[in-house]
């Protein structure tokens, strides 16, 4: 049974760059547009289930000028999810695959303009955090469909590990909502609008590198790390200025959640910078692959726990790093009980049951 937790999220608007890939050759139609190249490929499957041969389509990238440049093969494939017939959309050697179940309701457009959109976002992400998801929990299942088989018990974007295999997915309606297909598919190509999509993402980078157990004690919040996940993926794709990364600060605690203050309080009592991010995980996951880790769960090493990313980031900011954890009210029993709640954090009910997500 899948477990369910709190996803907050906020979604502002800023332009931004993107990574240039080589262009392949691409037909079009009379009026210009560009259409698909079909190219006969033998399909995969997931979770068992047969398969038959499908196409080979291409998307389109989008540049600062508005125009479009067409980016490497996206691989169209019949897949079995948990029993159930999707289409796995995939470039060969990328993380991430879309996936729609059968009959797939969506724009093929669609598909590939969300697919380049988050392309290029994701290298941003990859490059301010310093590691991608497992590879173990690779190719990332991208749904967007928030009424599939898989999404629809969880109204809303979430992301979580499938429960018959050890793979990582997300759920989310791409860039949001927009009042027509043609509009979507515009928002979709461009890496600004990625927010959601990313945040989803940035879940199962954390997937397997922490967990939210010590000893006895355990809390499955800690694993999806918000303090990180939330305001991320504004900086990487250029929602917020990151000269601004450390007076980030969220304004409206929800009830029964951590408040989200872990990178302020970093900041203002260690020093903690934008760079320490991908400088920290990429220590967490040197822990990992070392079987450095003291929790024992269904992946291939032993996962580290909050307490021992604590002391990565002790190291790398020269401080102890406790204190700022306690004010950002993540739980002391994390940490051995070396400190008490604060009132700050009594204030807001951070021992309520947090507000349900995957």
């Amino acid at each position: 049974m899948r477990k369910i937790f709190l996803v907050s999220t906020f979604f502002l608007v800023l332009a931004c760059q993107g990574v240039r890939v080589t262009p392949t050759p691409v037909q079009t139609d009379s009026q210009g547009r560009q259409t698909p190249t079909l190219i006969d490929q033998a399909a995969e499957t997931t979770g068992g289930g047969t398969s038959t041969p499908t196409p080979i389509s291409q998307a389109a990238e989008a540049t600062d000028e508005g125009a479009s440049t067409p980016i490497a093969t996206i691989l169209v494939s019949s897949i079995q999810v948990e029993g159930v017939p999707y289409k796995a959309y995939q470039i060969p050697g990328d993380p991430f695959r879309f996936v729609c179940q059968e009959p797939c309701p969506l724009d093929p457009q669609y598909i590939f303009a969300e697919y380049s959109g988050f392309r290029l976002a994701h290298a941003k992400l990859i490059e301010l955090m310093g590691v991608d998801t497992l590879i173990e929990l690779q190719p990332v299942d991208m749904h967007l469909v928030l009424d599939d088989s898989v999404c629809r018990e969880l109204p809303g974007g979430h992301a979580y590990i499938y429960t018959g295999t050890r793979q990582a997915y997300t759920c989310t309606d791409g860039p949001g909502y927009y009042p027509t297909i043609e509009e979507k598919i515009q928002k979709a190509a461009q890496p600004e609008n990625q927010y959601f999509p990313l945040h989803e993402y940035m879940h199962t980078i954390f997937f397997g590198r922490i967990s939210g157990k010590a000893g006895n004690f355990q809390d499955y919040y800690a694993e999806f790390f918000h303090d990180f996940v939330v305001p991320l993926p504004s900086y990487t794709i250029g929602i917020i200025d990151p000269a601004g990364f450390c007076s980030y600060r969220n304004q409206a605690p929800s009830r029964g959640d951590y408040p989200l203050w872990l990178i302020s309080e970093l900041c203002k009592q260690n020093g903690f910078q934008l760079k320490h991010v991908a400088l920290s995980l990429i220590e967490l996951d040197k822990l990992y692959q070392s079987d450095g880790g003291q929790v024992e769960l269904e992946f291939t090493h032993r996962v580290p726990t909050v307490a021992q990313y604590r002391d990565i980031l002790n190291r790398l900011l020269g401080s102890d790093t406790t204190h700022a954890f306690a004010e950002a009210c993540w739980p002391p029993e994390l940490f051995g009980n070396s400190y008490s709640v604060s009132p700050a954090c009594l204030s807001i009910s951070t021992a309520d049951t947090p507000t349900p997500i995957k």
